[in-house]
């Protein structure tokens, strides 16, 4: 894919290619993908299973990162995104592997911490090892869990390392190397990190993902080389990943995703750069005029956006926000109200949304009708397609954490 001139430009601000101002960053931020809020199902961890083990495979971003920390929670996304979290103690353990070397996070100088509710278990900075760039690594992790009912929150998404191991008996595997021997149960959900954190050596942007079932996955493949089209895309810019962390769940909506709903996500937002809002169509009023519907969507989308400009990144710059539109759904097209508030939301957007988006994207151009299987979902295809077409060209500017398109 040939860049434009303002990438190219952009490209050498950021330093991402030769030309670029040195900039040396000093803040912790987001420097690895497939993290984010659980929005699994509860498992219970039945008797006789004393622990619960776990391997997640993640990549690195473009640049080498040090002062490396997990961010873990046990904040979650009930049905349709509302935000809970899960009041059962847990006793969490972490580590990190790189290259075949196993390092144990540390907690205040501890090696484990107890976590339950809305509280943070953020680790003491992980030695004095590096995670270097266009990496493949693995978290490892070990919680010790009330037998009871809903004892364990996890991801119903599903990263790069599949199969690499659970256990639930036997001895710890925490500080090994590899896949898990997966001795004491036929199965276990994935529990990644809310954040993998570290200090670049250079400047690198990161995402942090406020989505639906569009945005989760949903028709595409759900694997470490799907997962919907923006953590697709976000995989691969250039030939590295960008950062980024999930806040995503299937009938999430803008208002479930509000600051007044949803708080205890947003305190993790100051460690990306900036935000993707794909939550439209689950928020399309079911009654009133095309005037007040868009009135009501807008009204929703503001208070995230205005919310998330609010928040300080870790380049000292406001969280810079990007607009996607409300894609196709057959039901819309059949309805005339429901169609022209679609497209009198799309044309918003489009115009930058009343100024507080930084970018625009008509991931619908791609859309066709009928929508997928369903009317709703579009097809795995359909996801590679906005992804390469459309998310791509329009992030890589943004891979610049100075760049903002219309001045700041």
């Amino acid at each position: 894919m040939a860049l434009s001139p303002s990438q190219i430009a952009a490209l050498v601000g950021a330093g991402v290619i030769s030309g670029g101002a040195p900039f040396v960053p000093t803040q912790p931020q987001l420097v690895a993908n497939f993290t984010g809020i659980k929005n699994g199902t509860f498992v219970q961890m039945g008797t006789g299973n004393v622990r619960a083990l776990g391997r997640s495979q993640h990549r690195s971003g473009r640049v080498r990162a040090k002062n490396l920390r997990f961010l873990d929670t046990l904040v979650y996304l009930g049905t349709n995104g509302v935000e809970s979290s899960s009041g059962t103690l847990n006793t969490l353990k972490r580590a990190i592997e790189i290259g075949g070397v196993t390092t144990q996070a540390l907690y205040a100088g501890l090696s484990s911490i107890d976590i339950s509710g809305s509280a943070q278990a953020l680790s003491d900075i992980i030695g004095a090892i590096e995670l270097p760039p266009d990496t493949d690594f693995f978290a490892r992790w070990e919680k010790t869990l009330a037998l009871d009912t809903q004892s364990l929150i996890a991801h119903a998404l599903v990263g790069p390392g599949t199969g690499q191991g659970f256990r639930t008996t036997g001895a710890s595997q925490l500080l090994g190397t590899g896949a898990m021997n997966s001795s004491g149960t036929s199965a276990g959900p994935q529990f990644w990190p809310d954040g993998i954190f570290g200090v670049p050596v250079s400047p690198m942007s990161a995402v942090g993902i406020i989505g639906d079932s569009v945005g989760n996955y949903r028709e595409d493949v759900n694997s470490g080389p799907g997962g919907g089209a923006w953590a697709r895309a976000l995989n691969d810019i250039l030939g590295s990943a960008v950062p980024w962390m999930k806040q995503t769940q299937n009938g999430h909506t803008f208002g479930n995703a509000s600051f007044a709903n949803a708080p205890l996500q947003k305190a993790q937002l100051q460690y990306v750069t900036d935000i993707f809002i794909e939550l439209s169509t689950n928020s399309m009023p079911t009654s009133g005029t095309v005037a007040a519907r868009l009135a009501s969507l807008q009204a929703g989308w503001l208070d995230i956006a205005n919310g998330c400009r609010a928040i300080i990144g870790p380049y000292g710059k406001r969280l810079r926000i990007h607009f996607f539109d409300m894609i196709k759904r057959d039901a819309y097209e059949l309805d005339t109200t429901q169609h022209d508030t679609r497209l009198a939301y799309n044309a918003w957007g489009a115009a930058f949304a009343d100024g507080k988006a930084d970018a625009y994207y008509p991931t619908d151009s791609v859309v066709t009708v009928p929508v997928g299987s369903d009317g709703i979902h579009p097809a795995q295809a359909v996801h590679v397609q906005m992804a390469s077409d459309v998310i791509v060209p329009g992030y890589t500017p943004f891979l610049n954490p100075f760049y903002f398109p219309r001045g700041e």
